[in-house]
């Protein structure tokens, strides 16, 4: 059986399609290999950065990415995340049921690509098998 993710009840509507209902491990993530990789627009993906996956002073989903560039001293540990990304490492995303791309780990990369406006991202594709694997029983 699927473990839930811990904090499923507390996750806001807008991101009710957005973050998985299950929890999953990063580094299993990391590990896939065979993955499609594909180049995407920073600006297909620049939607994600309007959602509050980040958390204020130990509250979850509070601050979305934009709060974070718009005021880093504020925020300061997330901008500090954030410059230390990794844009040679790719984001891993899966595509929903309308087609769109949704980013499961690379947040911090994609806003970083903003600040340096860079125009493409390495996106590693991820399955449904493949999800069904990186989850926590």
């Amino acid at each position: 059986m699927l473990r839930r993710f811990v904090l499923r009840d507390q996750v806001p509507d807008i991101l009710r399609d957005v973050i998985l209902d299950v929890q999953w491990d990063a580094s299993m993530l990391h590990a896939l290999s065979g993955l499609t990789e594909v180049k995407i627009s920073v600006n297909e993906l620049a939607w994600h950065l309007g959602l509050p996956f980040w958390s204020d002073n130990g509250v979850p989903f509070q601050v979305c990415p934009r709060d974070v560039r718009a005021d880093p001293d504020r925020y300061h540990d997330q901008w500090a995340r954030t410059l230390a990304s990794d844009l040679s490492f790719p984001l891993h995303a899966r595509v929903d049921e309308g087609g769109r791309v949704v980013i499961l780990d690379g947040v911090h990369r994609l806003l970083k690509a903003t600040v340096f406006d860079e125009e493409l991202m390495n996106v590693r594709l991820v399955s449904d098998e493949d999800l069904y694997a990186i989850c926590a029983r």
